[in-house]
């Protein structure tokens, strides 16, 4: 089993998704850790005019994600090895359950 337990995804430094395993944690337990990680996201002005509405089951999407050693381009990542979407079947991929933060904007 991998070792990713959830965390946020980004682009550029800005948080864009959260992102947790699919194989230890359900679509219910997903949103919860979601809000609990990103309270602030949540609150009335305080995420400079970009308050989000709280998830639903409908919000929560699945996709995989896998260890790259070596940190793909696409991922902007200077890193020595970075979690990263990947194709399902791919090897050493695994599912998990995605809440994009621009589909949760008032």
């Amino acid at each position: 089993m991998a070792k990713f337990d959830y965390m946020n995804f980004g682009v550029g430094g800005y948080d864009t998704e959260f992102v947790a395993n699919a194989n230890k944690y359900t679509e219910e337990q997903t949103i919860i850790l979601c809000v609990i990680e990103n309270d602030w996201r949540f609150k009335p002005n305080y995420c400079n005019g970009k308050l989000l509405r709280m998830p639903t089951i409908c919000d929560v999407k699945l996709r995989y994600v896998r260890w790259y050693v070596k940190a793909p381009d696409f991922c902007e990542y200077e890193g020595r090895g970075c979690y990263s979407y990947c194709k399902a079947g791919e090897r050493g991929s695994f599912p998990v359950w995605v809440i994009e933060f621009a589909k949760l904007e008032v």
